[in-house]
């Protein structure tokens, strides 16, 4: 698939980026940076649909850049598994297939339990705040019927718990991917963005309040069960 000059810069125009108190992140920094933050949003949420070409020089032109932060944005989302780019040099948005889908689940849930085994005994009342603060976003999201944000705020809150670690290496690991998850999520199971979920997280929360990583990791466990369970469905439908 491929998008017109016009098409593509009304996608990017028109996509909800992914950033502010609802995942946690900063605001970009940069021109690569903003255009990352851009066309991520766009890919995550469908509006860049898989298989669509992107080209530099009308990126770079509609957004009034040069072509190096441009080219160098692409790079940083070839590197997240975003976008694919071929030896002959065309660069699309990347595939969305479950059979990879499934292999990055099935160990990035190994990667989110051991996380929660090492963050719980350290969940103190910064953490706590940061959980509650972000499962209020996640309530506000679902009430709005924003998925997007909703997807967004479901991550952050494990991230904070992945970060209570203290494993620098554990945390860098398993935010590498996070993006195809996100899209995963929205394009194929929004289905598990949804109230259940938003219930997981209290009991989570209300564990972590009374000191029981026990229950809290217990409770999280399922939650990474049904996402694989649905990703390993739609892979044998295929």
């Amino acid at each position: 698939m491929s998008l017109s000059r016009t098409s593509v810069w009304s996608i990017m125009e028109n996509s909800t980026e992914l950033t502010g108190a609802r995942d946690g992140t900063q605001a970009p920094a940069n021109r690569r940076e903003k255009v990352v933050l851009r066309l991520r949003s766009a890919i995550i949420t469908g509006d860049l649909a898989p298989g669509t070409v992107l080209k530099d020089a009308e990126i770079a032109a509609r957004m009034g850049y040069s072509a190096t932060p441009v080219r160098e944005a692409l790079m940083q989302l070839a590197a997240e598994g975003l976008v694919e780019i071929r030896p002959n040099r065309l660069k699309r948005v990347a595939p969305l297939e479950m059979a990879a889908i499934v292999e990055l689940l099935e160990v990035q849930i190994e990667l989110w339990r051991l996380g929660y085994l090492w963050g719980t005994p350290n969940i103190g009342a910064r953490e706590l705040a940061a959980l509650q603060r972000i499962y209020g976003d996640h309530a506000e999201a679902l009430a709005f019927g924003d998925l997007t944000a909703a997807i967004a705020a479901a991550l952050a809150f494990h991230r904070v718990i992945l970060m209570a670690s203290g494993n620098r290496e554990l945390v860098r690991v398993s935010l590498d991917r996070l993006a195809l998850i996100q899209r995963f999520v929205r394009l194929c199971a929004p289905e598990l963005v949804s109230a259940d979920m938003l219930k997981k997280h209290k009991e989570i929360l209300a564990a972590l309040e009374r000191g029981d990583s026990s229950s809290a990791i217990a409770v999280h466990a399922t939650t990474g069960d049904a996402l694989l369970e649905t990703a390993r469905s739609l892979r044998d439908k295929n």
